[in-house]
């Protein structure tokens, strides 16, 4: 247990220390893009999920990235350290900065005076950045390039956007804009399915390299 909190100290560290500041970053400049001031349910909503979940992909994507060096890919792949307790260390951490940064920014929107039903948006949010996220970690652990990782998600991101529920159905990224959280719910399995699937191709590729 020692160990693995000795790795996850370091990956706060070295690995996902730059990306939640770029994430704080990307929030803090939300009122320069979007109105975020006494705000009904449907516009917070819009906020919520057309901006801050995107926060997931930023946050989630590159939990792999370390790797990319060899001193630390050969910490990861030495016999005494389980890779796949590594991977969950740094997707806890990074579920943990989720929870935060959504949580800190609905309590903005309440100071602003935003009229919104704060826990169904709440965990709305944080599904669709899971899924988000999520379908990155699997596009990474598939491809093993970050670029690729990152232009996924973006991907269904503007499918959802020209798109619509239409073809995306239950899957559909926008659905609380529309009073909807059913989608949510679909959306947050999958999220947790994708990392689990994402950390399984890692772990398969090295079992069997």
């Amino acid at each position: 247990m020692e160990r693995y909190y000795q790795i996850a100290k370091a990956n706060l560290k070295f690995n996902l220390y730059p990306h939640l500041l770029i994430s704080i970053l990307f929030l803090c400049i939300s009122p320069l893009l979007m109105g975020v001031e006494n705000l009904d349910g449907v516009r917070t909503a819009q906020v919520l999920e057309m901006y801050v979940a995107l926060v997931g992909i930023i946050l989630f994507v590159p939990i792999f990235y370390p790797e990319q060096d060899k001193d630390i890919r050969d910490l990861t792949e030495a016999k005494f350290t389980s890779a796949t307790g590594v991977y969950v260390a740094r997707i806890l951490e990074a579920v943990i900065c989720l929870v935060l940064l959504v949580g800190i920014y609905i309590v903005w929107l309440k100071y602003n005076h935003c009229v919104f039903p704060v826990h169904e948006l709440y965990l709305g949010t944080i599904a669709e950045a899971l899924f988000l996220g999520g379908m990155g970690v699997v596009a990474y652990s598939i491809s093993d390039q970050i670029a690729i990782a990152y232009m996924l998600p973006m991907v269904y991101y503007m499918m959802a956007i020209s798109g619509g529920s239409k073809y995306l159905k239950s899957f559909y990224l926008f659905s609380m804009m529309r009073g909807s959280y059913e989608e949510k719910v679909y959306l947050a399995v999958t999220g947790v399915v994708f990392l689990l699937f994402g950390i399984g191709i890692r772990y398969c590729c090295r079992r069997f390299k």
